[in-house]
């Protein structure tokens, strides 16, 4: 009965503790905001981020989870002119007709920068998985305590006999 009785309580606690472990730990390990991915026609693209062409870099349209997204280089808590300054940096290196890597890296700079200077309110930012890592690390520890407490009591009981 005490086995039962342990699995029964011990094993749902070790396994959403796990579950909420492994969700905050990779929570805000996508793009955010105000990050900017370089990709090509056809890739997949994720629920954050704008997805630019990597040669031109355009936005793109692609599919990704909850289905069709076009990027639109419309940055939350940006003015016009800040979304529009991020436009015309993109349209200078682009017009020798690619985009190199050091050009990905400059555009995403120039974003950061601007999102930096953003007043306290505007700024979105990035998820935190902090509060779902101790949720998850609390039932861990609680299942590991009720299993060690259950445990002893078993051993124990087979050394008395009850």
């Amino acid at each position: 009965m005490l086995i039962v009785l342990a699995g029964s309580l011990i094993l749902p606690l070790l396994l959403v503790g796990g579950v909420f472990l492994i969700i905050g730990l990779n929570t805000g390990s996508g793009p955010g905001a105000y990050t900017v991915v370089f990709a090509k026609a056809g890739d997949e693209c994720g629920a954050q981020g704008q997805y630019l062409d990597a040669s031109t870099g355009e936005p793109l349209q692609c599919i990704g989870p909850g289905g069709f997204r076009t990027a639109s280089l419309e940055f939350p808590g940006f003015s016009r002119a800040q979304n529009d300054e991020v436009r015309r940096w993109l349209t200078t290196l682009a017009e020798d007709g690619d985009l190199s890597v050091f050009d990905h890296r400059s555009v995403q700079a120039k974003i950061d920068g601007i999102a930096a200077g953003l007043p306290p309110g505007t700024r979105v930012e990035p998820e935190s998985g902090g509060t779902k890592i101790w949720i998850g690390a609390a039932l861990t520890v609680v299942g590991l305590a009720l299993g060690s407490g259950f445990a002893w009591r078993w051993r124990r009981n087979r050394r008395t006999g009850y």
